[in-house]
């Protein structure tokens, strides 16, 4: 078998170009431990049964359905929306200014405004902030009520809704500027983590010698399109590999001698069968080989892919290796293999939608909601070609989620999206100013996060006890740093909460005050962004060239208080916009300080905390804040919902999958908006289970 075999682009199993990359590179091991010949990664395509018909593409050709006549006089663009536009919105929305990425002034009559190609959802920004009194920016001429009403009128009567087909998933043909997914990923470093945990049964933190992921997609680093491979991280992998089989398959034979239990009991998971008077060495490992590689590849292995294996043993047993010695290279192979670095959905034979197959399934369903491989139950209901049916997927989503490994929910997707995963490294407090935070202190912040997230979605709890929850999880440090008396011992426990005028929910949480303050003081900016755009779903521009810096430091000598600066700041037009959003909502959290403890001075003079935003709504401290946030539940739950979606499909969301986002949010507000509903709702859409093969 020559090289280029493995980097053919015609391979019988169409792994892709960064797959058949990873093979090449994968050969070079192969080479570099003198077994290449005869040794391969390509996997024949096994026959299955017929799938299920796959949903039907939608119809580009389709015209909308019209928009129903109003009962009164219609609105026109040209007469009554056009001059609206020129009035209030012309002088930021222009070619010159080009505020927000927009022009405006492209619009001069109705059948340039209402052609979806030119106008895409335009209108429904447009709409969107005009009805939250967000535009036009303050300083400005406001229009009336009347001429708010009329304007969202218009767009909700004479846009309309987008059409989409809800009945298929995205493809070249009916969504526009469609650049497919990618179709098999790394794995993170934390499932990397949790696979190698679950496969050798030891706990190693490998990851730590590995570099890091970047995000993409809603913001998580499951994102297939930033999962880059590079020099460095082969590198890494090679070593992670020596680094496990070194503490079950010790290269030292007087370290067996010293075994823990916990590695007992790893190698007894690895050596099925040892060489003896009944069986030889080569069937031994072969039987070894064959159980390991189902298991880490995630799927059925072939005899021909075993048999390539084997060869590495063979080629260490010819040089005169002992059995483990010979088996351990074997092993290594697996773990540098990229079936075993990647999930890998294989493309069907033909273009078009197709349903995932059971295996595929099993892996995606185990790493979005453990981080890790499937477990023996869904590798045999994938083995029985069952895990696709609708009934089996509830009961497997509420096993998985009652299981310890479910926590991985926490850790990973609750600290991305809380963005607090920094915290304690490059996200750390002055040391001079704020010496009580200290590592223990860290740790505890960033576990009370995790433990409060995973609560809720492993006990079916409320989704909107995330904002508002009378309990929180702490242990001793914690606890005296929040100033709460009867909880002693390191250990993360549930406390309810006597007084929630402080704390309740993500806004009394230290984790997130601390990461959205600077290193010397809070910063009401960056706690109103993270309101903005992790709890509401309100995406932030970044600021203009001109926009200027605030001083890194509130002990000044110029006497104003850190609110009088913002203002002063905000008073420049290209900064009161997004500033008279973000602004009044990181006021409310100023009575927690740089690293989240209560306090009610600040610099001798009284915190305060009271916000109005642009739509005249007014509050004061974190309560009430709370408060105003659960009345805005809709706008929490359909972006807690994107988040999640995004992080369990691995990309970034298109227009297809707000059938999903619409479909959970209704469902969730008809069923006291239990965390059950939302995990079923992704497990069971169409973007989960199905994809789009383009040839």
């Amino acid at each position: 078998m020559t090289f280029e075999r493995f980097c053919a682009p015609n391979d019988s199993f169409k792994l892709g170009m960064p797959m058949r990359l990873w093979s090449c590179l994968f050969a070079v091991f192969l080479v570099a431990a003198g077994a290449m010949y005869g040794l391969g990664v390509e996997v024949k395509p096994k026959t299955a049964p017929p799938m299920p018909a796959a949903p039907k593409p939608a119809d580009p050709t389709k015209p909308a359905d019209p928009p129903k006549p109003a009962a009164d006089k219609p609105i026109s663009f040209d007469a009554d929306i056009h001059p609206l536009i020129v009035k209030y919105c012309f002088g930021c929305h222009n070619p010159e200014k080009l505020k927000g990425d927009v022009d405006l002034t492209i619009f001069k009559t109705s059948a340039i405004a209402l052609n979806r190609d030119i106008a895409g959802d335009v209108w429904y920004h447009v709409s969107n902030r005009v009805e939250l009194k967000e535009m036009p920016p303050e300083g400005r001429p406001w229009p009336t009520d009347d001429e708010r009403t009329r304007i969202i009128d218009w767009v909700e009567k004479s846009v309309g809704k987008e059409p989409v087909d809800c009945e298929t998933i995205a493809t070249d043909k009916n969504q526009k500027f469609y650049q497919g997914h990618v179709m098999s990923r790394r794995l993170t470093r934390f499932e990397y983590d949790n696979t190698i945990r679950d496969l050798i049964g030891l706990d190693l933190h490998l990851s730590n010698i590995l570099p890091e992921d970047g995000s993409g997609g809603e913001g998580f680093n499951t994102s297939g399109d930033s999962l880059f491979l590079s020099a460095i991280l082969i590198e890494k992998y090679l070593q992670a590999a020596d680094q496990a089989l070194d503490a079950v398959l010790p290269s030292q034979q007087h370290a067996l001698a010293d075994l823990s239990l916990p590695v007992e009991a790893a190698r007894r998971r690895l050596l099925l069968a040892t060489p003896d008077e009944k069986i030889s060495a080569h069937d031994a490992a072969k039987t070894d080989l064959a159980a390991f590689a189902r298991r880490a590849f995630r799927r059925p292995v072939g005899d021909d892919e075993v048999v390539r294996l084997l060869s590495l043993f063979d080629r260490a047993q010819a040089r005169g290796d002992s059995f483990e010695a010979s088996l351990r290279l074997a092993l290594k192979g697996v773990l540098i293999s990229p079936h075993f670095l990647f999930l890998v959905e294989p493309e069907p034979p033909k273009e078009g939608i197709y349903r995932l197959g059971d295996y595929p399934l099993a892996s995606r369903l185990s790493y979005f909601l453990w981080s890790s491989m499937p477990d023996e139950e869904l590798m045999k209901l994938a083995d029985q070609r069952r895990l696709g049916e609708t009934d089996v997927l509830r009961q497997q989503v509420r096993r998985m989620v009652k299981d310890p490994r479910s926590k991985a929910l926490g850790e990973n997707f609750a600290a991305q999206w809380l963005g607090i995963t920094a915290l304690g490294g490059a996200s750390r407090p002055d040391p001079k100013r704020f010496p009580e935070f200290d590592d223990d202190l860290s740790a505890a912040m960033h576990d009370e996060a995790v433990e409060f997230v995973g609560y809720v979605l492993r006990n079916d709890r409320g989704l909107m006890e995330l904002l508002d929850a009378d309990y929180t999880f702490l242990n001793e440090r914690l606890a005296k740093h929040y100033g709460i008396a009867g909880v002693s011992g390191p250990e993360m426990r549930k406390v309810q909460l006597a007084d929630r005028t402080q704390r309740g929910g993500l806004l009394g949480l230290g984790a997130i005050l601390t990461s959205t303050s600077y290193p010397l003081r809070t910063s009401p900016v960056l706690r109103g962004k993270w309101v903005l755009e992790e709890i509401l779903g309100d995406g932030v521009p970044p600021p203009p060239p001109t926009a200027g810096k605030l001083p890194q430091d509130d002990n000044q000598s110029d006497g104003l208080t850190m609110r009088q600066r913002l203002e002063r700041h905000r008073s420049q037009a290209e900064c009161a916009g997004c500033h008279r959003k973000m602004d009044p909502l990181g006021f409310g959290l100023e009575n927690f300080d740089a690293i989240g403890r209560w306090r009610t001075e600040q610099g001798g003079k009284p915190v305060d905390a009271t916000g109005e935003l642009p739509s005249g709504e007014k509050f004061a401290g974190p309560l009430e804040l709370r408060e105003m946030l659960v009345k805005r539940h809709d706008e929490f739950l359909r972006n807690f919902t994107r988040k999640m979606l995004g992080y369990a499909l691995g990309r970034g969301l298109g227009k297809f999958d707000n059938c999903v986002v619409d479909s959970a949010v209704k469902n969730l507000d008809a069923d006291h908006q239990r965390a059950s509903i939302l995990l079923d709702e992704i497990v069971l859409s169409l973007p989960f289970r199905y994809r789009y093969s383009k040839k």
